[in-house]
């Protein structure tokens, strides 16, 4: 094991600012940089993805002040100018609209911003002229321009031009002027203002007669002050103690804190305070849930009186967040403590700390970002991450481990991927990158984690389909397997319970083809029989009712159908004799029946027999024929027919005069193709860049999507992304990322077509609303995106943004019993059964073994009685295979149901 040590440099940290969840800071070299949580695009970083250590925001050297809200962050730099990103939901940015910004945004174009606060969801600033400016969130008036109404860009609030400082709450805002008097406005239901009411105020009101204010600060309802004397004063909420008055009575007017003359610095949390001394000693006092007051103790009691923290006597700067708070020594070093959850600490881990943590001076030498692994195998695997905004030119170094503590093996490389091999089969790895600048090293940088394959795994799947939360997949041996939500019983193993991993369907081996939609899914048999199970409520499973079902069912008795597609909620085929099928909702002409009348039964469509492949789009269809035309029918509101109208067509209607369409993906509203000459064409909406053309403008007729001509297979989601395979094997995305599915290791959305990994092996790649499968040419399943209902089969609920690979289960064989009281005088009860389950017979039970639906055994146990019990309490719920082996021979598999 290599020990890795992160150097620190002198006088590193300028300021720093922690908020909600998030934390930034100006190095003295005047560079920008965030961590912490980056939902709303708060760290600036171009991304919605958080980070547990300090990135560099740009390369801008001339950043000034910084300040941190709820989701957004505001700054100014050394020329005057003012710069905003991430939530904008409340105008809280003032760049006079309400889109987020994930990278720093400058707001107008003056240049004599002097200071800016900002806590919640609005912002107040000074300018060098000292007037006071305010925007965002204003439904208690915290903007101070005598209204309630937000307001989207800097709005000067009356005409004063002695303004000081400022200091916002969560709903209120204080501000002192020149000549040393306090004011205060917004909500005050605690008393927060300070001016002996609990009335809410819409313009600035004075707070006593005090003029020899000096500092001030606010929390989430609580707000402090620091006088020219020294003296500590706080008002408002003190529900936590986070007055410091010993106490937990609020207070509607300034009260002095203790006797003490020397105070220097205060710094609000949203309920805890912090202060420092003017020797150097830091205290601190409130509440304590996640240990931020970094008296090594976390949760209750809470401390109503200013507490000293260790006896250090170098403290210069606090700043106080949500629950964490950020200290800078005079030397301009990092220490922290509090919530962790989010990395807002900045450390390294997501670990809550007690006490305050050291946090190494991050390097000017930019790290790389989005990282992910590919191309695992037992004994190998290809790490990838993006360069570096501006490349190294020592390139990259790189450890891998099966430690979590950074160490290991060590490589490096000149390229953005680096191939691990001679790794051990069935382990996880983790692994760390670092920038090589030459004269310096950048710091290392998380990369995640992996898990190798075990020692036996060979690729198993022959396909599969995405449906909006569940997915079907075909192994190469024919059988068939499903997971994800099953509330209407899409999975087809005879419960409404969600799986999520895959569960096997039956027994068969002959399953051919399969397409899940919505909420139901449709199978092709080797014997050409037509098979469908789930959602049911327009007619989609073709079996004359409305009614779901929760097994195969057999549709007709024909034994000649070939292909089969699902849309949200019909459904199309293609039978041997090249005639096309369609049944289930209508309400477009997505049937493509000359009608909008749904259909609970396979209903031909024309008369044609020259039918080749059907695809369809959430509500519209899209058909190649022999000949190589492309026609379209269905709903057409964003020109996703192609035809050059946004009239809906309940018939096949011809795309262009085209004869060379190879095939064909429809997405919720746009539709994209490929042609015989491996060109790449798209039309329709394209609200999130889906069309791929660098645009977000809509399109009626096809367009080329750039020049390639190496487009070998196509995909679109039921929402607004798209994909395709080029004959390399590169696996490519575009459109909307917001669940992670494109596999970039990002939620980043692209507008033109993005090459995602680096791996050369894909084969096949099915989509649907958020989540997204490869199969590669070796027969590895993996998958990408939301995962909410366990639709990516990785065994768990959380999203991915990187390729996660997905079991090989072993098939079963068994002759199995659906649940039945009774068998042929066997009983199994109670089913479903929480914990003790009871075997009975009418003959001697020799044994009794217990499988997953992966066909593992999980348990056996010896009976050798007539009756006996299992426990099977500390299994996880789900569906179980109970086999009973009794005298003479007979054996039977019961399947059990574990509440």
């Amino acid at each position: 094991m290599i020990f890795i040590s992160l150097h620190s440099f002198a006088q590193c940290w300028q300021t720093l600012s922690a908020g909600a969840e998030h934390s930034a800071g100006i190095k003295t070299d005047g560079t920008l940089w965030s961590w912490g949580n980056n939902s709303s695009g708060q760290l600036g970083d171009g991304t919605t993805i958080k980070t547990n250590v300090p990135i560099p925001i740009g390369m801008a050297n001339n950043w000034l002040k910084i300040a941190t809200g709820s989701t957004h962050t505001v700054a100014i730099k050394t020329d005057g100018t003012l710069w905003a990103w991430g939530n904008n939901h409340y105008a809280q940015l003032g760049d006079g609209t309400t889109t987020d910004r994930l990278s720093p945004t400058q707001i107008g174009i003056e240049m004599n911003w002097q200071s800016v606060s900002t806590e919640g969801n609005h912002t107040v600033a000074i300018k060098t002229d000292g007037t006071l400016w305010a925007w965002g969130y204003n439904v208690y008036g915290q903007l101070g321009d005598g209204t309630t109404t937000g307001k989207n860009i800097p709005t000067q609030i009356g005409t004063a031009t002695d303004w000081q400082s400022v200091a916002t709450g969560w709903l209120h805002s204080l501000a002192t002027k020149t000549n040393g008097t306090l004011w205060a406005w917004g909500y005050n239901s605690n008393g927060q203002l300070g001016d002996g009411t609990t009335t809410t105020r819409t313009t600035p009101v004075q707070v006593g007669t005090a003029a020899n204010w000096k500092s001030i600060d606010t929390g989430n309802s609580h707000s402090l002050g620091i006088k020219t004397d020294g003296t500590l004063w706080a008002w408002g909420s003190n529900s936590d103690g986070q007055l410091g008055d010993g106490s937990t009575i609020s207070r509607n007017t300034p009260k002095q804190i203790g006797t003490a003359t020397n105070w220097l610095n205060v710094s609000a949390g949203i309920i805890f305070t912090f202060a420092n001394k003017t020797d150097g000693t830091l205290w601190s006092w409130g509440n304590n849930t996640s240990g931020q007051l970094g008296k090594g103790t976390s949760g209750a009691p809470n401390i109503t009186s200013p507490a000293q923290v260790g006896s250090s006597s170098d403290n210069m700067l606090m700043s106080a967040g949500g629950y964490h708070v950020l200290v800078k020594n005079i030397d301009g070093f990092l220490k922290v403590c509090g919530r962790n959850d989010v990395g807002q600490l900045g450390d390294g881990t997501n670990n809550q700390r007690n006490t305050f943590t050291p946090v190494d001076c991050p390097s000017n030498c930019a790290p790389p970002t989005q990282f992910s692994a590919s191309s695992i195998t037992p004994t190998t695997a290809t790490i990838n991450w993006t360069a570096s905004i501006s490349a190294p030119n020592g390139g990259y170094l790189y450890f891998y481990s099966t430690n979590s503590v950074i160490g290991g093996i060590e490589g490096n490389t000149s390229s953005t991927t680096a191939n691990l091999t001679n790794l051990l089969p069935n382990t996880t790895y983790y692994w760390w990158v670092a920038s090589d600048c030459v004269s310096s090293k950048g710091n290392w940088i998380p990369g995640g984690s992996f898990t190798t394959l075990p020692a036996n795994a060979t690729g198993c799947w022959q396909n599969v389909s995405a449906g909006a939360h569940h997915s079907v997949g075909l192994k190469e041996d024919g059988r068939l397997w499903t997971w994800g939500s099953n509330a209407d019983g899409q999975l087809g193993d005879g419960t409404t319970i969600s799986k999520n991993s895959p569960t096997q369907i039956g027994t068969g081996n002959n399953w051919l083809k399969i397409a899940a939609g919505d909420g139901h899914t449709v199978a092709i048999k080797t014997d050409g029989t037509l098979w469908t199970w789930g959602y049911n409520s327009g007619g989609q499973l073709g079996d004359g009712t409305t009614t779901n079902r929760n097994i195969p069912t057999r549709i007709g008795t024909e034994t000649d159908w070939v292909s089969i597609a699902a849309g949200d909620f019909h459904t199309v085929a293609i039978k041997s004799n090249g005639t096309l099928w369609a049944w289930g909702l209508n309400g477009h002409g997505q049937l493509g029946n000359g009608t909008t009348t749904n259909r609970n039964i396979p209903t031909q469509i024309g008369t044609a027999n020259n039918w080749k492949t059907v695809t369809p789009g959430a509500q519209h269809t899209l058909a190649i024929k022999t000949d190589g035309t492309l026609w379209t029918w269905g709903y057409n509101g964003s020109g996703q027919l192609g035809d050059g109208t946004t009239a809906d067509k309940n018939i096949p209607v011809q795309v262009g005069t085209a004869a060379n369409w190879k095939n064909a993906a429809g997405g919720f509203l746009h539709t994209v193709a490929i042609k015989t000459d491996g060109t790449l064409w798209a039309w329709g909406s394209n609200s999130d860049g889906q069309l791929g053309d660098g645009t977000t403008v809509s399109k009626i007729t096809p367009i080329q999507i750039g020049t390639a001509t190496d487009w070998q297979s196509i995909n679109a989601d039921y929402f607004s992304s798209s994909g395709g395979i080029k004959t390399d094997g590169t696996l490519w995305a575009w459109g909307q990322n917001n669940s992670g599915q494109f596999g970039d290791g990002t939620k980043v959305s692209r507008l033109v077509p993005t090459q995602i990994g680096t791996a050369t092996d894909r084969k096949i790649v099915a989509v649907n609303l958020f989540h997204r499968f490869v199969i590669n040419t070796n027969g590895f399943l993996s998958g990408c995106g939301l995962n909410d209902k366990g639709q990516l089969g990785d065994g768990t609920t959380l999203q991915k943004t990187i390729f996660t690979p997905v079991g090989c289960p072993a098939s079963s064989t068994l002759n199995v019993v659906e649940i039945s009281a009774t068998i042929d005088q066997l009983k199994v009860y109670p089913n479903p059964v929480q914990d003790i389950l009871t075997v009975s017979f009418d003959q001697n039970i020799l044994s009794v073994a217990v499988y997953n639906m992966a066909g593992q055994q999980v348990l056996t146990k010896d009976i050798n009685d007539t009756k006996g019990t299992i426990d099977i309490s500390a299994f996880s719920s789900g569906v179980y295979l109970v086999k009973v082996n009794a005298v003479n021979g007979f054996v039977k598999t019961v399947k059990v149901i574990k509440r």
